[in-house]
């Protein structure tokens, strides 16, 4: 009788094995080893040891394996009420082959194969439980599979069908079927038959693999998931009748539990790291006693390279200094004879050549003094001088120089003081003026248009001193952020190729330096395209009385804020004689006319403070232009 098995229950997965544990930690050998040594064993000793603890690891490994791994046998002929039976045969495809068996009689069966189609089939079935969620159950660990079964009847050949689900990787290739057939055909005798079959034999049905249009490489035989195991009838066997009866259909393979399984793991780990730390042991010896040797070497041709290095640093700071200070006298010569020169009656090709001595004599000796000051400081012998001096006068005389180079560039400049302050204070007023100066002579060579200021401000103010804040702010090209950390170390200059052709790159760093040592830090803040602000923060003394001004600063400058009012100038005959000076390009004889124009009145002090401080930094354009433009002015009026 021929049935449609039913439903079968669901089959809940085993919990799978955890993962093997992670590499084992080791540590260095402590530096206290060297002096215990003499307490230690020999080394042929160490290797016996070692040899006796690697054998005791591998026998309690081997106890634990041969523990773990033992023989499982499922008997389906014992455990048959526990299934579900059933048959099949050929009348779906026309043929009258027929299957008679007795409920109360499990796995004995007779089949009559009918001659009416080329190839009549039948067959006699257990369904295993577990297939509710389409699973089945897990025969992938039985690998070993003995019938033993009596036949009588016609052929010579059976059939073991075992039939597993579809797995997940192909469900959307399979079409109308639930399961995949896998069969192994065997070879049986009239009377008794014992069978074997190895899992290995068993292969995917071909007539299946056409149906779904598949390869054997793509379906692999799988037993984690049977669904049904079936005996039938042998491809060859003709028609007539044939009888079975089973008496054993046992699966059976090695097994390990999951208690066991995590022994055996930890067996193998304990064998690893036996291994590991016989082999680390000494390899950490043997690298010890070469690091021994090594950095005794090391220290020997460090301490010899470390005086040599400070052989070699103070030798060249001692260059540094000497032949900067040797560079400066002819330097000197060069600009005080292109002075003399630029009074004589020259042609205008001469006069651009006397100019251009003149000007790369000035930014010669500019380097060489960025050069003194980083040896200086490299040296160690960079040193301040406090003194008391008026903070307003030194930062607005700053302010006219730079206001001049940035005016030839078309820049606007601002100088914009706090009102709190304070005017006089105590430091190395130098130094203050080069800070300033380094920072807005970088502002206004890397600004091509818009605006360059400087701003004081008072952060910080107690009775006895104060945290002023120097902040100059730009148009210009900006920095890009990944350099913002390098532009105060030396040598190092930001912009492009032809922004970078002039200068040393020593500025920002000898400004960082002396930041530093007046107590204070220097921050800039910069986007690409967009500008910079260079921002010096340092604590400066206040001065006790208000004791008149000594310095040249003072002596220049009528303000506490900057007078963008127009200067007020001498007479045209002065001025005249001022333009011709300037045409000619003698500043000494431009500066020794300053005390004559301070002398006409405190109203001509502006104007005289700025054409002094042009004339002193050999400004020969400015110079020119300022008196240009004023005396056109004074000669209309």
């Amino acid at each position: 009788m021929s049935h449609q098995p039913p439903p079968p229950p669901e089959i809940k997965p085993l919990p799978a094995p955890p993962s093997a544990p992670g590499s084992i930690a080791t540590a260095d050998v402590p530096g206290s080893a060297s002096r215990t040594r003499g307490a230690w064993v020999n080394l042929s000793n160490l290797k016996f040891e070692a040899t006796i603890f690697l054998l005791i690891v591998l026998t309690f490994a081997a106890v634990l394996g041969q523990e773990g791994f033992t023989s499982q046998e499922i008997d389906l002929a014992e455990r048959s009420l526990q299934y579900y039976p059933f048959t099949y045969d050929d009348q779906h495809e026309g043929g009258t082959t027929s299957v008679i068996h007795d409920l109360k009689k499990p796995f004995n069966w007779t089949c009559h194969l009918g001659a009416e189609i080329q190839h009549p089939f039948c067959g006699y079935g257990m369904q295993t439980d577990g297939l509710e969620n389409n699973k089945g159950v897990d025969y992938s660990k039985y690998s070993d599979i003995r019938l033993d079964l009596t036949y009588n009847g016609v052929g010579d050949h059976m059939r073991l069908l075992i039939q597993s689900t579809v797995p997940p990787a192909l469900k959307d290739r399979v079409k109308d079927r639930d399961t995949i057939p896998m069969v192994a055909e065997f070879i049986v005798v009239q009377g008794n038959n014992t069978i074997h079959i190895k899992a290995s034999q068993f292969v995917v049905e071909e007539w299946w693999l056409l149906e779904q249009n598949l390869s054997r490489d793509e379906v692999p035989v799988r037993f984690d998931q049977v669904a049904s195991v079936a005996l039938g009838s042998g491809s060859i066997t003709p028609s007539g009748r044939f009888d079975v009866s089973v008496k054993r259909f046992s699966f059976s393979g090695m097994t390990i539990s999951t208690a066991h399984w995590y022994l055996i793991i930890l067996g193998i780990w304990l064998v690893a790291t036996g291994a590991f730390l016989v082999f680390r042991f000494f390899y950490m010896r043997r690298t010890y006693e070469a690091r021994q040797r090594r950095q005794a070497n090391e220290a020997a041709a460090l301490a010899k390279a470390h005086a040599a290095a400070e052989a070699s640093s103070a030798a060249k700071s001692r260059f540094l200094a000497n032949m900067s200070h040797e560079l400066r006298t002819p330097l000197n010569a060069i600009l005080g004879y292109t002075q003399l020169l630029q009074n004589e009656k020259l042609t205008i090709n001469q006069i651009a050549a006397v100019n251009t001595i003149h000007h790369s004599g000035e930014h010669l000796l500019a380097m060489i003094t960025d050069i003194l000051d980083i040896a200086k400081v490299e040296a160690g012998r960079l040193e301040l001088v406090p003194v008391r001096f008026d903070l307003h006068a030194c930062v607005l005389n700053v302010g006219q120089m730079i206001r001049l180079r940035a005016e030839e560039k078309g820049l606007q400049f601002v100088t914009h003081i706090a009102d709190d302050v304070p005017r006089f204070v105590v430091a190395d007023q130098k130094r203050v003026r080069q800070i300033l100066i380094n920072l807005l002579s970088n502002a206004i060579k890397f600004t091509l248009e818009g605006a360059v200021n400087l701003k004081v401000s008072a952060r910080d103010i107690h009775r006895d001193h104060v945290r002023l804040c120097f902040e100059v702010t730009d148009t210009g090209i900006g920095i890009h952020r990944d350099h913002l950390d390098e532009i105060f170390r030396p040598f190092v200059q930001s912009g492009n190729a032809i922004d970078r052709s002039s200068g040393t790159g020593l500025g920002l760093s000898i400004t960082h330096q002396i930041a530093v040592m007046m107590g204070g830090k220097i921050s800039v803040e910069s986007q690409l395209g967009q500008g910079s602000r260079f921002r010096m923060d340092a604590r400066f003394e206040l001065a006790v009385d208000e004791l008149p001004q000594t310095s040249d600063d003072s002596q220049a400058l009528s303000p506490k804020a900057e007078n963008h009012a127009p200067l007020i100038v001498p007479d045209a005959e002065q001025m005249m004689r001022l333009l011709e000076l300037a045409r000619a390009g003698n500043l000494r004889a431009i500066r020794k006319e300053i005390p004559i124009i301070i002398a006409k009145g405190q109203e001509y002090h502006a104007f005289a403070s700025r054409l002094d401080a042009l004339a002193a930094s050999y400004q020969s354009p400015a110079v020119l232009r300022l008196i240009e433009q004023y005396a056109q002015e004074r000669t209309a009026v």
